[in-house]
This record gives structure tokens, C-alpha cells and sequence, in this order.
């Protein structure tokens, strides 16, 4: 008995080991990024702006996304509402890079958990909660500051593993939290109830009750959350309707379209699916890490909806390989890796598997060591020290305390149109938006000659572009440093209570 305990117990220290240690990287990188000025204002400070308004029990306006833009009108995420105690305490941006790095770390447990049951060895089970804590789709995410999908995370993972557990009052119990975290998650939730019944069908002695009840319940669930979010809630905020039903280019203006050509043009679909390269690319780097094992488990199932929502969309920004897109198809990829691993026999204590199961960890434990600490300019898979250099290029040793003395120029309670790196620096205290949305003419405008464009969803303008249209309405360069510039409006005559981070604007 003691020795089985001291077994548990260094088995606990191993995963809490690895755990604290994904952890620790989160939130170096994550903070680290903000007190450097390589956060962003999308989306960390939309979610800033979006907390604090909830912290004071207001309507989640968004300046970000322009005056009086209710952020209900974009996506359906109430559950991060849980997050504003913590900003009752804290007042702080750092909460959210505080709360992703949390919730990731946090699945990396669940994932060992779901590993182990399968596994002959615990050193198996480490290395795919290694390849799931420190592969290349979590690190995007972790490098994204903060987003919402964050919450899906654990619970995907917790709901999975109570499907594989046969757990079905915690399976119900993740799957309402999950539809909680955003729209297309009662898609997911769905499928997750297709896979039970799938499963209880094959169960035996059960009857007919037993097997499509619960599975009818979360199908309808999912359903239902869905349709509620996306015909009803978003419309609700948003007199242009849920804006993401209608990206399909080629293959429909609407999902139902989309949907009805998928299935009368099949081969078209697929070469929608697969190109450009970059869509091929990003595949590739999603199932190779795992050595294709994914597609052997039912799991794998549960990546279609997420790659084909990305896939079969117009907006190119969803192919890549950065951003936080690729967190939950590397979750489901590394479960469902370690389910086909399992149901291919790999995991089986025969002498003669040893070759096969060290190619595999080779695999497994080389491509997050070689994409993310070495990188490559053919995958685009940055190293992690450099996952900011793509969007932050040629900064000097200068540009963060010339960044800072904008930031300290600048008054609070005033509105501004600031630079993407900056707006994290100012939404605690002031109504900060950015160029390419609908707002009033601001206070101030703060930016960053040296940079690509000033943030926001494309198309994006150039902060030169920014400039000139500043100085043709009369704005006066009232401060210079380095390559930035902040303009002042003929008609500012100080701070107003309409331009505090709660205001209406201007």
C-alpha cells in the first residue's frame, strides 16, 4: 500500500511539475509582452474595455470596434463575465493575460489524466501533455494576449475526457458550460452528443431509451444554443446580424449555402478546403506533429467543424499558422493522437512495440522543440522568443521608452485614436479607439510611423495614411519621439467625464 502511494504520489509531483512549468512560460511570455508594449489592442484591449464595462454593470461597449458597439453584437461569450470579480480587485489588463495562462495550464492535467488511462508508462502520458502544453497551437494562443476561446480549453478537454470516462452528469455539466463560451461551440457540443450516442449504441444491453435520451438532450443543446446565439442574441446588439454567417466566399453567402454546395460539388468543396497553400500548409503542421495518429480515434471528429469554419471562410487570416485559431484543433488532435495511438496497439507493453513507440515520441516530443524553440521561415511557426517579430518588425532600442512617453503625455479621461500597441497601455483610463471603425473625431492621436498599420480588422490603414487625414482636419503635432507622433484636435479644451474609459465619446 505504501508503495503504491509513493507511486501516485511522484506521479502527482511529474504533472504538477509540468503543469507549473507551462504555467510559468505562459506568464512570462504573456506578461512580458504587455510590459514590453507588444500587446495588443485587438484583442486584449477590446476584452479590456468589454470587463471593465461589465466590472461597473454596464453594457459591453466596445470603442475598439467603434461608438456604442455592444460586443454581444459580435460574438455570444457571456462566461467571461467570471472573470470580473478579479477586476474588482486587480483594476488591471494583466488579469485577462493572467486568466488565459490559467485556463491553458490548467488542461494540461486533464490531458495526462485522459493519456494515462490508456497508457502503459507514465513517461507516455507526460509526453503528450508536453506536446499539448508546448506545441505550436497553444502557443499562438498564448502569444494572442488574451481571447475568449481560453475557456474552451479546459472545458473541451474535461468534456471529452468525461465522454471517454463514460461520465455523463460532468459531460452535461462542461457541455453548458461550453455553449456559454461562444456560438459555434453548440456546434462542438453537437458532435460531442453524436459521439455518445455512437457510443451507447454499441454498448450492450441497453435500451433503446437509454441510448438516444441523453444524447437527443445534448444534440438539442447544442442546437439550441447556437440558433439562440446567432438568430437571436447577436441580431439583437447587431442590426447587420451575426456578421460570420456570411464568409464562405466560393462556396455560399450564407452557411446553409455553403452547407447545400458542400454536398452538390463535393470536389469543389474539397479544393476550397485545400487552397491556397497556406490552408494545406497549416493542415500539415496540425496533424504532422502527431504522426497522423488522430485519424484513427472518433475524436478527430470533433476538428472538423473548427478547420472547416476556418477553411471554407474568405478572410485569409484564419489559414494561418498564428493567432489563437489553432488551440482547440491541437487539443482535439493530441486526445484523439493518443486514442489512435492506443486503438493501433501502440501503447501495449510488447518488447518488439519499443521501436514504434520511440519513433513516436521522437515525433511527438521533436516538433514542438524544433518548431517553436528553432522555428522556420518555409512553415511560419515562430520560435517562441520571437512569436511578436512578425507583427513588430525593426523596433530599435529606443522604441519602448518613446512608446512609454506617449503613454505618459497622453491625459487621462481624454478620447484617443491610438496605435494598436498602445491601447493596452490606455483603456484603463481612457475611451480609446482606432482608426477604422465609426467614432467621433478624438482628442488625441497617438502613432506609430514605424508601424505596418494601426491595428484593427482589415482592411487596415497605414499609419502615414492616419497622419496626413490628421493634419488635413486641423490636428496640431502637439508631441514627436522617435517614430512617434501624437496630434492634438483644434477643438480639445481638456479631459471631460464623455471620454473617461466608461464614456460615451465624442
Amino acid at each position: 500500500m505504501r508503495t503504491v502511494l509513493l507511486r501516485q504520489s511522484r506521479r502527482h509531483r511529474r504533472i504538477i511539475t509540468l503543469t507549473v512549468l507551462a504555467l510559468a512560460f505562459y506568464l512570462w511570455h504573456g506578461l512580458w509582452a504587455q510590459f514590453n508594449y507588444r500587446s495588443t489592442g485587438y484583442d486584449l484591449g477590446i476584452f479590456d474595455q468589454v470587463l471593465r464595462h461589465y466590472a461597473h454593470f454596464d453594457a459591453p461597449l466596445v470603442p475598439l470596434k467603434g461608438t456604442g458597439f455592444n460586443v454581444l453584437g459580435d460574438h455570444f461569450h457571456p462566461i467571461i463575465v467570471t472573470l470580473v470579480p478579479f477586476y474588482w480587485i486587480f483594476d488591471s489588463v494583466n488579469v485577462l493575460i493572467v486568466a488565459q495562462a490559467v485556463l491553458t495550464a490548467a488542461t494540461v492535467p486533464v490531458v495526462y489524466r485522459f493519456a494515462r488511462r490508456r497508457t502503459d508508462g507514465e513517461w507516455l502520458a507526460l509526453l503528450f501533455a508536453f506536446t499539448f502544453a508546448f506545441g505550436w497551437g497553444v502557443q499562438t494562443m498564448i502569444d494572442y494576449d488574451f481571447h475568449e476561446i481560453a475557456f474552451a480549453t479546459p472545458l473541451l478537454a474535461l468534456a471529452i475526457d468525461a465522454l471517454d470516462r463514460k461520465a455523463d452528469r460532468q459531460l452535461v455539466l462542461w457541455c453548458a458550460l461550453l455553449v456559454l463560451v461562444r456560438e459555434d461551440m453548440g456546434i462542438l457540443v453537437a458532435l460531442l452528443a453524436v459521439l455518445l450516442f455512437a457510443r451507447r449504441q454499441g454498448s450492450n444491453g441497453a435500451g433503446i431509451r437509454m441510448i438516444w435520451r441523453l444524447p437527443a438532450l445534448l444534440f438539442a443543446l447544442g442546437v439550441v444554443a447556437y440558433v439562440f446565439a446567432t438568430k437571436v442574441v447577436i441580431p439583437h446588439f447587431s442590426p447587420a446580424g451575426y456578421a460570420y454567417a456570411g464568409q464562405f466566399g466560393e462556396l455560399g453567402s450564407s452557411i446553409g449555402d455553403a452547407l447545400k454546395n458542400a454536398v452538390i460539388k463535393p470536389w469543389h468543396a474539397v479544393d476550397v478546403f485545400f487552397t491556397p497553400g497556406t490552408k494545406s500548409k497549416t493542415l500539415l503542421l496540425l496533424f504532422a506533429p502527431f504522426a497522423l495518429l488522430p485519424l484513427r480515434s472518433r475524436y478527430c471528429w470533433l476538428v472538423l467543424p473548427l478547420l472547416a469554419e476556418r477553411m471554407f471562410n474568405e478572410r485569409d487570416n484564419l489559414w494561418k499558422t498564428v493567432f489563437h485559431y489553432n488551440a482547440l484543433p491541437w487539443l482535439i488532435l493530441t486526445l484523439a493522437a493518443v486514442d489512435g495511438a492506443y486503438r493501433l496497439g501502440l501503447f501495449r507493453p510488447d518488447p518488439w512495440l519499443r521501436i514504434p513507440q520511440r519513433a513516436m515520441a521522437g515525433v511527438m516530443l521533436g516538433f514542438p522543440i524544433l518548431l517553436i524553440i528553432l522555428g522556420s521561415n518555409i512553415t511560419g511557426i515562430a520560435p517562441a522568443t520571437e512569436l511578436r517579430a512578425h507583427s513588430n518588425p525593426g523596433k530599435g532600442p529606443g522604441w519602448l521608452a518613446q512608446a512609454k512617453a506617449v503613454v505618459a503625455y497622453l491625459p487621462d479621461d481624454v478620447c484617443v485614436l491610438a496605435d494598436n500597441r498602445l491601447v493596452p497601455q490606455l483603456t484603463r483610463r481612457d475611451w480609446v479607439t482606432t482608426a477604422n471603425v465609426p467614432a467621433g473625431p478624438p482628442d488625441f492621436i497617438a502613432l506609430d510611423l514605424s508601424a505596418n498599420g494601426v491595428g484593427g480588422n482589415p482592411p487596415v490603414p497605414t499609419p502615414s495614411e492616419v497622419q496626413q487625414k490628421a493634419i488635413d482636419d486641423g490636428y496640431v503635432l502637439a508631441m514627436s519621439t522617435g517614430p512617434f507622433v501624437v496630434y492634438r484636435s483644434p477643438d480639445y479644451t481638456g479631459p471631460s467625464k464623455a471620454c473617461d474609459p466608461l464614456g460615451a465619446g465624442k
